[in-house]
């Protein structure tokens, strides 16, 4: 009796140990997953969009010959600055001066022909004659200015200078314009210079496309109607004496083609010497001693290239059809060197072109920036990067764009801790959630790693979070710079958010940094679940 009292108490003691083991193995609470936390807190947000792009000159004019010959001095190089009719090259002037030499012998032997035959006139008609052969002279010299003038290559060039002008008038008006509580006095002063770098556009578009010609026959019909002159004059003159009239024209008619050949050869001469049409720096020299130039009509050789503003600089940069109604004429830029990280240089949108470039069915703009204040490091040809600026919130309340889920309404983050008031309701909603989770999240900020779309504000997910202490908050957003996004309700200064977890072997898992032009959220999210797996 007594032995089954005991073997009753040893199987008495065997289902209590045994029941109470069971109830501590299957109701124990899981290992508590360590998490990767940030607090929101105030700062700045800018939302910006990147492009790369070349450093040039803003105002560039390609100088060239309008003689053709053989180059026989270059008297400049490239990074030189010079003063406006200063000379640069200079192409073989022998021919063309003994051209001149000729032509002056010529006249001279002309004009004494006529001297001769008038031997013997009074004193009147000499000082008449004399007076009008140097109507005749002053006639010439203006002849010679709008025959040069008038050359096509002379043209092109001040085209392409007044053009210039009025892009760099023009981009100043516009950044004038952008600047909040401008000055409006600068804004007056910068449309009076756009206002008159347009009007010596239109001349010297007018000149370009006639009105150089027209000024060149005027000068032509003075110069005749001063021939004639003199040769009233020769010929009332030779009537007073009584010399024979036929020898008086025959020498007036030497003397008018003599001045007409000289007039062209001392043009041809004028054009062998290239000078500067305005202030600047050379900026390229495209040509060598020896070199031949060439000369067509409407187009010439570069020679080499003048900026007139040298300190004015631009970028060249281009942006996505995605992302070009986003930019404005007038927004900020940022400037960056790869090769000087920690220098940053000012800029201003300027221009945007109305017209798109596609290249392998990808259409991108083209944007011009133009550095606000110049400096020493910064140099056309340069690789530079540039971050437009399409809005700023300062001093605002942040947490890092690695920890925000979801999308539109269910735009959320997870925070640490139980919900308030406990889980039930955020539970219901988020049942579906937890019970279709996967390991890896994907869309763009659509999901949570590890399941589907956020339920409401309590939430717990799955997946990787299944059994961390953690509830889903909704939120609203503003700006997103790629690194941070700014919270504008739903948290508190100083809360923690759920960046993610640490991996099986203790080591954290790498956090997403933000989204940038090739990041998506959703995956790189989806990413961290599987980190997190330690897989």
């Amino acid at each position: 009796m007594n032995k089954k009292w005991v073997t009753i108490g040893v199987l008495s003691v065997l289902v209590v140990g045994g029941g109470y083991w069971g109830y501590r193995h299957f109701t124990a609470k899981p290992a508590a997953v360590p998490l990767i936390t940030a607090p929101a807190k105030m700062g700045d947000v800018t939302e910006v969009i990147t492009a790369t792009g070349t450093v040039k000159f803003l105002q560039t004019t390609p100088l060239s010959f309008q003689q053709a010959g053989k180059l026989t001095a270059i008297d400049v190089q490239a990074g030189d600055m010079v003063k406006q009719g200063q000379v640069l090259a200079q192409i073989d002037p022998t021919d063309l001066q003994l051209a001149v030499n000729q032509q002056e012998a010529n006249l001279a032997a002309a004009q004494a022909k006529l001297q001769q035959t008038l031997t013997g006139v009074n004193a009147t008609d000499l000082a008449a004659v004399a007076k009008a052969q140097q109507e005749v002279t002053t006639a010439q010299q203006s002849l010679v200015t709008a025959e040069h003038d008038a050359a096509p290559a002379y043209l092109a060039n001040q085209v392409n200078l007044a053009t210039e002008n009025v892009t760099a008038a023009s981009n100043s008006l516009a950044i004038a314009m952008a600047k909040q509580n401008g000055d409006a006095s600068a804004v007056q002063a910068a449309q009076q210079a756009l206002t008159q770098a347009q009007a010596a556009l239109t001349t010297a578009k007018q000149q370009q496309n006639g009105g150089a010609a027209q000024v060149l026959t005027q000068a032509q019909a003075a110069y005749a109607s001063a021939q004639a002159d003199l040769a009233q004059a020769e010929s009332q003159a030779t009537q007073d004496k009584g010399a024979p009239s036929a020898d008086v024209l025959a020498a007036q008619a030497s003397v008018l083609q003599a001045q007409a050949a000289l007039s062209t050869a001392q043009t041809n001469l004028a054009d062998a010497t290239l000078t500067a049409p305005a202030d600047g720096l050379i900026t390229d020299v495209a040509a060598s001693v020896g070199a031949s130039t060439n000369q067509s009509v409407g187009s010439s050789t570069t020679i080499m290239t003048l900026a007139t503003d040298p300190k004015d600089l631009e970028i060249d940069t281009s942006v996505d059809q995605a992302d070009i109604s986003k930019v404005k004429v007038g927004q900020k830029a940022n400037i960056t060197l790869d090769s000087y990280p920690n220098l940053n240089i000012s800029g201003t949108v300027s221009q945007i072109a109305v017209q798109g470039t596609v290249v392998q069915n990808v259409t991108t703009y083209d944007v011009t920036v133009l550095v606000d204040t110049p400096n020493s490091v910064l140099k056309a040809g340069m690789n530079a990067n540039v971050d437009i600026v399409l809005a700023q919130a300062k001093n605002v309340l942040t947490v890092p764009s690695a920890a925000i889920h979801g999308s539109g309404a269910d735009t959320g983050v997870l925070v640490p801790g139980a919900a308030a008031g406990g889980e039930a309701a955020g539970q219901r909603k988020a049942a579906k959630w937890r019970k279709t989770g996967s390991s890896a999240g994907s869309g763009n900020r659509g999901t949570i790693a590890g399941g589907s779309n956020a339920g409401g504000n309590g939430a717990k997910p799955g997946g990787v979070y299944a059994n961390a202490n953690v509830h889903f908050v909704r939120v609203v957003t503003g700006l997103d710079d790629g690194t941070n996004v700014e919270i504008k309700s739903g948290l508190n200064v100083g809360q923690q958010v759920v960046l993610g977890v640490q991996s099986a072997g203790g080591a954290p898992a790498k956090a997403f940094q933000g989204p940038n032009k090739n990041n998506n959220p959703g995956r790189a999210m989806g990413a961290l679940g599987r980190a997190s797996h330690g897989g």
